[in-house]
This record gives structure tokens, sequence and C-alpha cells, in this order.
């Protein structure tokens, strides 16, 4: 037979099982395999004899290509089509798809409306030309079995590190690990060394790793390695646990690959508490290795650098930051505590002075409302400026600065420039404050970008800042479908501030009161903000009672000196009813008491009937928007 027939029998016949198995997110290599009566390596060779292609690779383009097929029938959304064709998280079809077509999935409409000539579309897998001379034929096919010894030998003695070597996805999750000490008050140690090798981690720049909120969710998960790996979007997770009794640690540590769930590596550390900077250390060297990382000589340099050489202020450090975690007044506190301890005996601790300067601002969060916004910023403003003076490439620092600058001082050319200190590590929160300040100034297509680069970094960042981006583009549909899976997915005041916003802004009035009451209702605390666009949904609604209910609320409050931006939000009800006087005078007072929000102020919904007003551009102006 043609040996061009055979091979494109061969195509079409794994097609048709990949086919069959479309919705099946579980459809493994092994198992198109033994479907068509080979083995895994046999069927590999064959198919990347004939295409170059692996075979998972194969299986991913194929279901892409389908993908591309139901998205231009405009019946389903990305979500929806990432469920038909297998893929089953929506974020990892996102990340696959914009790689392999070069724009999202949700830019399909919008191609097809402007220029359907624009859509790019991939045709499918052909066979390679075969010469007939049977001589070059037998020669390719010495060639062939020649190259696939050296192969096979390599193979077997080599395995683990051929599969790392191999890595085009260099992307890595690392989940919790397991607290085996006797004492479960240790539980911040471990949540601390898991920080410490991320952080190290997130320094290499040819390496993606998720963030600690994204991978918090699995702490107790039966899902499977691979399971995990296709929802994250990761190509290896790094497992363990950790044990320690007084002043010994033990640390158990295993890579492993996300989508054959074998092990490609493993190590066990028996130490003292002293040496736990160089575990870290070591763990995080050994996985960039196995990742196949190219590290500089900088990069080498910063995963062997420590905070701090005194492991009782780490110690005091790592209590802090699971102390501040717990998101309450008590917490904060505590935290400031434990770093004042901390710096007593490491005065040149830099992240320490970051972290305290943090609990500081923390004072004026929704969940403490003990400080105003200025309050807490002028407390924590000597801690950032001396981490930085310590360590003047500290990420988080930089971040706590453009955060001052921002909102202390309304310098938003400064604060652009701290922020992008703290972005090239991608930390998330840093990310998170530079997209926020992207949307202030009205550049929303970078605003966008950085939104989608928080989102791959960290999936299931609890308060995603990808709703306010497709928003403030005007992609309507697509935060809906964005914020529905969310507010499905998670329970927290971030998601259903997020949602109740959208849902206000789209002219969904009653279901955005639902919403707000709902986060309300979830921690029995009034927040200033979802007071204030529960009352603009009210006024939208028709329901002026109500309305003023919550403006007559919001002046007591003042009265009583409360927390919270609440003159803003008192503008914000205003300018719903469309009370443009009022609403100017509240803005007036919220600019002359500095509140919190005020950044917001051009991109807050609420105030485009204002933008006109020359009242409202002068105040505009003295906050420094140009």
């Amino acid at each position: 037979m043609d040996p061009n027939a055979v091979r494109n029998m061969l195509l079409e016949k794994l097609k048709k099982e990949v086919e069959d198995n479309l919705t099946n997110d579980q459809f493994s290599v092994e198992e198109l395999a033994k479907n068509i009566g080979m083995s895994r390596s046999q069927l590999h060779r064959k198919l990347n004899t004939v295409t170059g292609q692996s075979v998972s690779q194969f299986i991913r383009e194929y279901r892409l290509q389908r993908g591309m097929e139901l998205l231009k029938q405009g019946e389903l959304n990305a979500a929806e089509v990432a469920d038909r064709i297998g893929f089953g998280s929506a974020t990892y079809f996102n990340k696959c798809f914009n790689e392999y077509y070069g724009y999202p999935p949700g830019e399909v409409k919008n191609k097809l409306a402007k220029n359907p000539g624009d859509v790019k579309v991939f045709e499918p897998i052909k066979t390679q030309a075969v010469p007939s001379q049977r001589k070059t034929l037998y020669l390719r096919l010495l060639a062939i079995a020649i190259l696939l010894l050296v192969i096979g030998v390599v193979y077997f003695y080599n395995r683990n590190r051929e599969v790392a070597a191999a890595r085009v996805d260099k992307s890595i999750a690392i989940l919790p690990f397991k607290n085996l000490s006797e004492d479960p008050r240790t539980e911040y140690f471990s949540e601390g060394v898991i920080e410490a090798i991320r952080t190290g981690l997130a320094q290499v720049g040819e390496l993606r790793v998720i963030s600690r909120t994204s991978v918090e969710q699995y702490r107790e998960s039966s899902k499977s390695a691979r399971e995990i790996a296709r929802e994250l979007g990761v190509a290896a997770l790094l497992e363990g646990s950790i044990q320690r009794d007084n002043n010994k640690v033990r640390v158990d540590v295993r890579l492993v690959d996300g989508l054959t769930e074998g092990q490609v590596w493993a190590k066990s550390y028996d130490r003292e508490l002293e040496d736990v900077f160089t575990i870290q250390s070591e763990i995080a060297q050994s996985v960039a290795s196995e990742l196949n990382a190219k590290l500089s000589p900088e990069e080498k340099s910063l995963l062997s650098k420590t905070d701090t050489d005194n492991s009782k202020a780490y110690d005091l450090y790592l209590k802090a930051i699971y102390e501040y975690r717990t998101y309450s007044n008590k917490g904060a506190h505590n935290s400031i505590d434990l770093l004042t301890q901390a710096i007593a005996l490491d005065s040149n601790y830099a992240r320490a002075y970051a972290f305290l300067a943090n609990s500081y601002i923390g004072l004026a969060a929704i969940w403490s409302a003990e400080l105003s916004a200025l309050e807490a910023l002028q407390k924590g403003k000597p801690f950032i400026d001396k981490a930085l003076s310590l360590d003047p490439h500290l990420d988080e620092a930089h971040m706590l600065m453009g955060f001052y600058r921002l909102y202390n001082d309304w310098d938003f050319k400064g604060a652009e420039t701290e922020y992008k200190l703290a972005i090239p590590t991608d930390h998330p929160d840093a990310l998170a404050l530079y997209v926020d300040y992207l949307n202030f100034v009205g550049r929303h297509d970078e605003a966008m970008a950085f939104a989608e680069r928080l989102n791959l970094k960290d999936p299931y960042y609890p308060n995603s800042r990808i709703v306010l981006a497709y928003f403030y583009k005007k992609r309507f549909q697509e935060a809906l479908e964005f914020s529905e899976s969310r507010v499905k997915m998670f329970n927290n005041y971030y998601t259903l501030d997020a949602h109740g916003f959208l849902l206000l802004n789209m002219g969904r009035y009653k279901e955005a009161i639902v919403y707000f009451n709902k986060a309300i209702d979830l921690e029995g605390i009034r927040y200033p903000r979802m007071l204030g666009w529960m009352g603009a949904a009210y006024a939208k609604a028709g329901d002026r009672v109500n309305a003023t209910k919550i403006i007559d609320e919001f002046k007591k409050r003042l009265a009583n000196n409360d927390k919270g931006s609440v003159a803003f939000f008192i503008a914000v009800i205003y300018s719903a009813l469309g009370e443009k006087n009022s609403a100017l005078s509240w803005i007036k007072t919220a600019y002359e008491s500095h509140d919190m929000e005020m950044p917001w102020l051009m991109t807050e919904p609420q105030f485009y009937n204002l933008h006109e007003e020359p009242e409202f551009q002068k105040i505009a102006k003295q906050v420094g928007f140009q």
C-alpha cells in the first residue's frame, strides 16, 4: 500500500478517536494508544515521524481546532466550548487557545464581525510527502531506526531528566504542604516555607509560578495531580510535607509531571531549624533545574539569597504573616507586635519592615476600619522607607510605595513608577493594584493585558481584576460570564462586590441589590462601598425611599467620624438619583476629607453624567487627573 495512504489512515483513525472522546477531559495518551492497538511509545514514534508532533500536542491541537469551529458558530461562550472539547478548565482553554491562535476566545466574535478573513484558522494536520524511490525510503527508515535506538537508550537511563529537559511549558504550582508536626500551631511555619520557595522561583524569568491564593483550594482536595495541573494550567506540581520538632525540621518534597503524574524529582531534608534557609534555597534551585529553566547569574544569586540570617526573627515573621491573613483587626495587631519583635532581633530585615507597613495599612481595611486611610498610610510610610533603604529592589516595598503615592499623595506618575518596579516578579497584589491604576487613568487596553497576566499567574486570585477590565473595555457579556463563573466558585466579599458592581452597571438593579446584601450578610459588616452601590441601584430602579435611607445612614456615620470614604459614596447615590448639585457638593467634601476612593473618581460609572460639569473637572484636576 502507498505509504502516504497508510499514514493518512493513521491520522484519520486518531482524529476519530479524539472526536469520539471530545468531551472526556480525562481522555489520555494511554487511552488513545490502547484504543488503536499500539503502545504509547509506538504511537509517539509513528506520529512524530509523520507530523513532527507529540501525541498530547496532537490531541490538544485537534481540540483547539474544534473549539474554533464552535466559537465561529456563535452559539456557545468560551466556558461552554471548553467543556464541549474536553478542556475542563475554561482558564486553561483560554491560555492554550491564545497561544495557538494568537488571540483569546473572546476575540473570535469581534474578528468575525470586523473581517472574517482576520480569523486565523489552522488547516487540518497534513502528512509529509514521501518520495516514491524505494532506495530513498529504505535509507530514511534506516536512519529513523538508528535514531530511535539512540533515543531509547537515553530514555532508559535518564528518563526523568529527559522529561524535564523536553518541557516547553515551564510552569508550576506549589500545593499546600502537609503539616506532620504534633503541634498544629506550627501550621504557620509550613506555610512560610512554601511561600519562601514560591517567592524564590517567581524570580526566575523563564518560570511561571502560580500564586498561593490559587492553590489554597486544593489543601484538602482529593483531585488527582493531572486534574489540579489542568485546572491551574501548569506543567508541574510540587507536593510535600513538613515536620517540625522544636529545633529539628524534616521536609519531604516531590516534583510531579502534571500530564503523566509521574515523579520527576524527590528529596528529603533532615536539618536543624537554622538550616531552613538553605533547605528553601536548595529546593527552589532543584525545581528550577528540573523544569529546565535557564538561570542568569543574577537569578542564581537571588535563589541563594535570604532575607535574614536570624532563624528566630524569621520564625516571628512567619507567625506575623499567618496572623495577618486571618484578615481581622486582631490579626493585624498581632502581626504588628510579632514584626516589631522580629525587627528587634534583626534591624536589617527589609521584608519584615515592608510587611509591618502593610499591617498598619491593614488597620484601615474593610475588615478592620480602625484607622482612616490617611492615618494608616502615615503610620506605614516610615517602614516602607526603611525597607527600601535596606533593599532597593524589594517588590513588596515598591508596591506599598506605589499605593502610598497614589492614595496618599495623589501622585499618579510617582505611583506608576513604583508599581512598575514591583511587577517584574509578577507579585499578584502588585499586578492587581497596577490594573486599578491603569483603569483610573483610562488606559483600559493596558489594564486588560495586565489583568490577563494576573489571571494567568494566579487563576483564582480572590479579587480578580478581569471583571473590571472587561467592563471598562465594554465587553459586558464576557465580564458577566467570567463573573458568574466566579460567583459559583467563591462566596467571598471580593467576588460578590465585583458581581454586584457589574450587575448595577448593566442595568440589572434588583439582582445587584441581592448580591450587595449577600456581601453584607456574609460578614455582618455594612461596608460603605456596598451600601453606596446598593443606594445607586435603588436610585436607578426608581426606589427613592430606600436610596435616601442609605444616604441618611451615611450622614449619621459621618457625624460619628466613621471611616470608609462615606462622603464619596453619598455622592455616588445622589448622582444616581440625578441630583447633580448634591453629588458635586459631596464630591467636594470627599476631596477635602481625602477619601480613599478619590482615585476612582473618573472611573466610577455613577459619575459619568458629571464629567462635563466645570466643578467636577476642577476637582478632577486637583486630584491629579489631566
